[in-house]
């Protein structure tokens, strides 16, 4: 932990007691991060709530500042149950700007995979991803690219949900660019989870595809304990970023099943036509997959060790309702993908079908509420930076 980071954790704690506005008491430190600390708070009312305040380090005149209080707005417009909501914001007679945000129960993803030791179970992974991708969908349909999705900022509730945290990056694709807070050439995020176009800083290329990247960047650490670009400093991830496509999910974990390799493949495409087209059309590959993945769960398949460049395993588009898996049934043969549509799927139990939508919040559930989570996986290197 560098001298800043004690310094900002030290002044957060000095917060603890505190009224803000006379109406808002910090009773306690829940996180702080780099731009904000976060507290568990009461107001005079009794109402328990979360109340996000940025570091009064950055200039009062910074565009982080207003950054900060689009999140209330961009969050709020999502209007999906995944999306925290943001209750109110404010200033101090001092200057401490703050948000008041819902209170969650839970733990972040990141702190659930430090607890299971890195990786966690294919169905798991599927479960979060599927109600991640719900959010996403609301979010993009209302022109809402969040553009910073990493493990910190996805957040398990008691109840099962995943949350969507931290929209202060985000943007609204109708914003005009001349009043637009991250210009051309200027890179935010977060290395490890960060697509092409946002590596090179072009803001203009951004949409709802570069989000399905960094989601299928972090499943692919979920599932394999890995990052996709391994690296030994920021710097170096973010080069890798800009030059180099995805490896396969396949090259480090051999054991996975091909539909889900697939999915993870196909979001991490380098070049952003070849992504899933948005975030329904994932949505369903997600689901079929865990659906054939399910009815052959005696004996999972393991995808072929090479990254699924052909046209052959690119999504159908977003037209259509058929996804292109491959389903081969020997890693040695070559691949022969079928397309999910109505033959294929007479396979498959039909309570399958739709299964993952009812048991997700169960499977998060489960997850979070586990102290002893294990996972049957090869044992592989970790990967150097999160």
């Amino acid at each position: 932990m560098s001298q800043q980071e004690v310094d900002l954790r030290k002044l957060s704690e000095s917060r603890v007691g505190r009224v803000l506005n006379q109406k808002w008491t910090l009773d306690r430190l829940i996180d702080v991060g780099g731009m904000a600390a976060v507290y568990a708070a009461t107001h005079r009312n009794g109402n328990r709530v979360a109340v996000k305040v940025l570091h009064p380090t950055f200039p009062k005149k910074s565009n982080v500042r207003e950054r900060f209080l689009r999140e209330g707005y961009l969050a709020n417009k999502v209007g999906h149950p995944g999306s925290v909501s943001v209750l109110d914001d404010d200033t101090t007679d001092d200057g401490l700007v703050f948000l008041v945000m819902e209170l969650l129960e839970g733990e972040s993803l990141e702190a659930l995979l430090q607890r299971a030791g890195g990786v966690l179970g294919w169905q798991h992974v599927l479960a979060i991803a599927d109600q991640v991708l719900d959010v996403f969908a609301a979010a993009h349909d209302r022109g809402v690219i969040h553009r910073d999705i990493k493990p910190a900022n996805l957040f398990l509730t008691k109840e099962g949900q995943v949350k969507v945290l931290d929209f202060g990056l985000a943007r609204l694709k109708e914003s005009d660019p001349q009043i637009a807070l991250t210009g051309i050439g200027v890179v935010m995020g977060t290395t490890s989870y960060m697509p092409p176009e946002q590596a090179r800083g072009k803001w203009d290329m951004i949409d709802g595809r570069t989000d399905l990247y960094a989601l299928g960047a972090v499943m692919f650490r979920c599932l394999s304990g890995r990052i996709v670009h391994e690296a030994d400093t920021p710097s170096d991830r973010m080069v890798a970023a800009m030059t180099k496509p995805a490896r396969s999910l396949a090259t480090v974990a051999p054991h996975m099943p091909a539909a889900l390799v697939h999915v993870v493949d196909t979001a991490l495409a380098f070049e952003m036509n070849d992504r899933w087209p948005d975030a329904h059309a994932m949505q369903r590959a997600v689901r079929q997959a865990y659906a054939v993945i399910a009815s052959n769960n005696a004996q999972p398949e393991p995808a072929p060790a090479a990254r699924p460049t052909d046209t052959h395993l690119r999504p159908s588009g977003a037209a259509g309702d058929s996804i292109e898996v491959d389903v081969s049934v020997s890693p040695a043969a070559q691949p022969q993908p079928r397309a999910l549509g109505i033959d294929d799927m007479l396979s498959v139990p039909p309570e399958l079908l739709d299964k993952l939508p009812e048991v997700s919040a169960v499977l998060v559930e489960d997850v979070l509420s586990r102290t002893d989570i294990v996972v049957d996986t090869p044992d592989v290197p970790k990967g150097k930076g999160k």
